[in-house]
């Protein structure tokens, strides 16, 4: 037999056992679709869950106490657990029980919508003051107030030993239809057998990320990245530059947001309702460019990403418009890029930034700052919100400043308070909008928000406006539950009235008379139909005539982690970059044809950009958003932490194919202790054979 034909005979048996093997492993496991968190990292240690190796456990069934309590008295021996959790069970307090049980192999939460799994009335997994360590208020030792208090229970700021998975709510999706059915059989299964009689069904959950130690050690090793991505600012005025001396208004939002499971990230009312009343607000006050233009003080309107991980976009901005920029190495030509700044035709390589154009604003020239946070309603009374009345709250951070005093008397006295017609969204045709002060009483200070980065610099006026006056009304802040199921046309009308009453105020903020301020009114059906497209519908008509590239209806509302090759690495971030640029634009005529459908369309001009295949004149622009107490060294192309007191927040890198999860059936442990012990045994008799009888025939043929 040749050479060439032993080796084929060889690869024969190889692909034979391969495709045995595969089938055999199609039979005995059953994969299931799950997602799991991801560890973040920063200057003093790490949070979320991770395992070393794979941890297989029977499937136990916790939903409820009587559950938990059944679970911690159960003491098989010899026997670890993967317990299917109730998201109304998914607390640290639980956690920490199922761990003490030295029994858990691993947890799965299902959020799924029936009596044994209701969804809970209320759930945050974020802290009671969101991000109060990188806050205006950090030198406190202790919070001033409670924002979030009901239903904080800081669950994503702890880390966790053992895998945990999340099967989330999708009824349209008939794979995770099958996916949660399979689990929730297995667990009867094993219910109906009482955990005893086997075989019984178990999972296998495999997790590992690469992070350890801390944010400094992680970066050096190359296993994590800086968690960001790109904020977004633009204005109205053609001509904002250093040199001139107009004072600027701040209009501003959050852009994403945070969870436990980044996956899930949905925020409708945490930051989208924010962002989107931002963009009616701008797009109300673009009806009329010339009157804006005519007023004494430009209006810059921001929304700042990754502001959850330590105001990381609002305090890079901050930061790099209040200090002289100097560029220490410009690309070469147009499209040049370099490993530590992998943007082609970056305007600057160290420190990289794609545009230079906050160079363009003056810190000292910004005369108030409004931002608009969580304003959608939810968690007020249906029955208010019905009616029509929407009562929206001024927050400072200093109640006896007169300046910042006159500017919540703006809002609450002559722009912000009146009736809005929201005709096309609300059966009840118009909204009451009343701003009021929230410090009436107790000034509380200013919640988790932007403006606190650029109080941090300077006193300035400033304004946050929510839905609350003493405690997040919304009761899913950073929760997966926060989808925008719950929104209804009352909701949508508020935050139109809202938008409405916010242009106005800033119009007259920025030096405008309230006569002239009355003629602008928000788009309803816009406002609608952008929250609707953001939380749940990326292809919906109104971002396919901007961009036709998006191909997946729905994507998260979490940063990710910062990529310096790239402007944006979400669609919903590149889409409130088109909105903005198209509101702002100072022309509106076609310039030339583009291609929207790209992510980077050429127009070829810096100020043009490519809005529905029409490139348009807009001062709109990109800024990097990542903690501020990481750079990149650009000696050795990584980050590094340089500031542990600020924001450190860097995500773990993992292998996603290693990440997986399924069932399978298992005998009990006495079982697999016998199928050992026969093993060993027969292996023992078969050597001890093999060993005589060699050396019969050693004796007998020599």
């Amino acid at each position: 037999m040749t050479p060439l034909l032993l080796v084929l005979q060889l690869l024969v048996v190889l692909l034979s056992v391969q495709a045995q093997n595969t089938y055999i492993v199609g039979g005995i496991y059953q994969q299931l679709q799950a997602y799991g968190s991801v560890r973040m990292l920063n200057a003093t240690g790490f949070n979320g869950p991770s395992s070393d190796s794979s941890a297989i456990g029977v499937v136990y069934r916790v939903a409820d106490n009587t559950d938990l309590d059944a679970f911690i008295a159960f003491t098989p021996p010899f026997v670890r657990f993967t317990v299917v959790l109730s998201f109304a069970m998914f607390t640290p307090s639980v956690l920490e029980s199922l761990r003490n049980s030295n029994k858990l192999a691993g947890v799965i939460v299902v959020q799924q919508l029936d009596p044994a799994f209701a969804a809970p009335t209320s759930d945050s997994p974020d802290a009671a003051f969101p991000q109060f360590q990188h806050s205006l208020y950090a030198n406190d030792s202790s919070p001033p107030y409670a924002w979030n208090p009901k239903v904080g229970n800081g669950i994503m700021y702890k880390a966790f030993d053992f895998p945990i998975f999340v099967m989330p709510k999708n009824p349209n999706d008939l794979t995770w239809q099958q996916t949660v059915g399979t689990l929730l059989k297995t667990a009867d299964y094993n219910v109906e057998r009482k955990y005893q009689t086997y075989p019984l069904y178990a999972i296998e959950l495999n997790q590992f990320m690469f992070a350890s130690h801390d944010a400094s050690v992680c970066l050096r090793r190359g296993w994590c990245y800086p968690a960001g991505a790109t904020s977004i600012w633009s204005t109205f005025s053609q001509n904002l530059t250093q040199n001139n001396d107009r004072k600027l208004v701040v209009v501003t939002a959050q852009a994403d947001a945070n969870g436990f499971f980044q996956d899930f990230t949905n925020a409708a009312a945490t930051t989208v309702s924010g962002y989107v009343t931002l963009l009616a607000a701008a797009q109300a006050l673009s009806e009329n460019q010339k009157a804006v233009a005519a007023l004494p003080s430009d209006i810059l309107f921001t929304l700042f990403s990754s502001e959850s991980f330590g105001f990381a976009g609002s305090q890079r901005f901050v930061n790099d418009i209040s200090a002289p920029f100097t560029c220490k190495q410009e690309p070469k030509s147009i499209n040049d890029s370099s490993a530590s700044c992998g943007y082609p035709g970056a305007q600057c390589q160290n420190p990289c930034h794609i545009s230079t154009d906050f160079k363009d604003i003056a810190f000292d020239r910004i005369k108030a700052i409004v931002e608009v946070n969580q304003v959608s309603g939810l968690g007020l009374a249906p029955n208010v919100l019905d009616a029509g009345n929407v009562n929206m709250y001024l927050h400072v951070d200093d109640a006896s400043d007169q300046a910042t005093l006159d500017l919540v008397k703006l809002f609450t006295e002559s722009g912000g308070n009146g009736t809005v017609k929201v005709g096309g969204v609300s059966a009840k045709g118009d909204v009451n909008v009343k701003f009021n002060p929230a410090f009436s009483g107790t000034n509380r200070k200013l919640p988790p928000s932007s403006a606190m980065s650029f109080l941090a610099k300077k006193k300035i006026p400033a304004v946050v406006i929510g839905d609350y006056q003493s405690s997040f009304t919304n009761p899913y802040y950073n929760s997966i539950y926060d989808d925008g199921s719950q929104m209804t046309p009352a909701h949508y009308a508020a935050m139109c009235g809202v938008a409405t009453q916010t242009a106005r105020s800033v119009f007259q903020s920025a030096g405008g008379s309230a006569t002239d301020a009355a003629q602008f009114s928000a788009n309803c059906t816009l406002v609608a139909d952008l929250f609707k497209c953001f939380t749940s519908n990326l292809t919906c008509s109104l971002f396919h005539s901007i961009y036709t590239g998006a191909s997946v209806p729905y994507e998260n509302q979490y940063p990710g982690f910062f990529d310096h090759s790239v402007a944006f690495t979400s669609t919903p971030a590149f889409m409130m970059y088109n909105f903005l640029a198209n509101y702002t634009a100072y022309k509106r005529s076609a310039y030339g044809s583009c291609d929207s459908s790209q992510r980077r369309p050429s127009c070829g001009s810096p100020n043009e950009i490519c809005v529905a295949n029409v490139c348009v004149a807009s001062k709109a622009s990109t800024h990097a958003a990542y903690g501020s107490g990481i750079e990149m060294d650009y000696g050795s192309n990584k980050y590094v932490v340089v500031n542990a007191a600020k924001g450190t927040w860097v995500q773990s890198s993992f292998n996603s194919s290693n990440i997986r999860i399924r069932t399978f059936l298992v005998t009990s442990p006495q079982y697999q202790g016998m199928q050992v012990g026969v093993g060993i045994a027969l292996t023992l008799v078969v050597t001890a054979a093999t060993y005589y009888v060699q050396k019969f025939v050693d004796t007998k043929f020599k």
